[in-house]
């Protein structure tokens, strides 16, 4: 009887398909689907579990090839490890917390400006000084430092007047007086009278520089040898000791800017925190608080 029932074609059951209305929705998930799915599901879910297990229990010490590249740190869009999201924010602290530090940093930082400013204060009340000595010693100051092969002829600082010539004295060039005379004869007697006190004026000069011509000995020639030699160096000295003072300087006021630039921007860290300021989204959209209306 059974075999009889077989045998006679009968209609051929099928699982429901995707109503008319839903049909832009795909065809209808039937239940080998629904199991690929959670089993995809559950597969991804354990692996993040066990991902986070494995960064809760890592050494933040132990050596991996992500320290060998820069590169790293700034990868993704929100960087790649502590290197694009180390903030305090992201190590637990709180709002005021935060503001407390930055309290401590702008007073680290006004602490220190405080002291450089000083610092820069001293040097050119320095400066000046050498300046007005420079000035009463009729020495020309130096805009930039000599070079090198200007050592030993233009010097800069409190030098002797004693230590730039040592056998001579600088001679100023005399003014001569213009003299009319009335007629050709007493012009020829003026000018003789002239010729004879050259001539007795060179007269004396080689008198004195026959009795100043003394031979010197050895150890006299040795001894100014010697004192040329440390006076000049004591000119490096005092010439160095002019650029070093330039240079330091130059270097204050550098890190002065700098830390006031800091304190500036933690100033204005401070006011965004305090929802006081405006400032620019992740957009690139400027905007600023806007008061109520009283």
């Amino acid at each position: 009887m059974s075999s009889m029932r077989n045998a006679v074609q009968r209609r051929n059951h099928r699982e429901r398909g995707q109503l008319e209305g839903r049909e832009k929705w795909g065809i209808l998930e039937k239940h080998k689907d629904y199991s690929l799915r959670a089993k995809d599901y559950n597969a991804k879910k354990a692996k993040l579990k066990r991902l986070e297990e494995k960064a809760r229990d890592r050494n933040p010490d132990e050596f991996n090839f992500g320290m060998m590249g820069e590169k790293n740190k700034v990868q993704g869009r929100h960087g790649r490890g502590t290197g694009g999201r180390d903030s305090a924010a992201a190590r637990g602290l709180s709002h005021e917390a935060i503001k407390l530090l930055k309290t401590q940093d702008k007073g680290y930082l006004r602490t220190s400006s405080e002291r450089i400013r000083r610092e820069i204060e001293r040097l050119e009340r320095e400066i000046q000084l050498q300046d007005g000595m420079n000035q009463t010693l009729g020495i020309k100051t130096q805009d930039k430092p000599p070079r090198e092969e200007d050592d030993d002829d233009e010097f800069g600082g409190f030098d002797d007047l004693d230590d730039l010539d040592f056998d001579e004295t600088p001679q100023k060039k005399k003014s001569r007086k213009v003299i009319f005379a009335d007629d050709r004869g007493e012009q020829r007697t003026m000018k003789n009278k002239r010729v004879q006190d050259e001539d007795a004026m060179e007269e004396e000069s080689e008198e004195e520089a026959a009795k100043e011509t003394v031979r010197k000995t050895p150890k006299q020639l040795a001894a100014e040898r010697q004192a040329l030699v440390e006076a000049r160096r004591a000119r490096k000295l005092r010439k160095r000791a002019v650029e070093s003072r330039q240079n330091k300087l130059t270097a204050l006021r550098k890190q002065f800017a700098a830390i006031q630039a800091a304190e500036k921007e933690t100033d204005w860290q401070r006011a965004k925190m305090d929802n006081s300021v405006g400032g620019t989204n992740k957009n690139g959209v400027k905007w600023k608080i806007r008061e109520r209306k009283r």
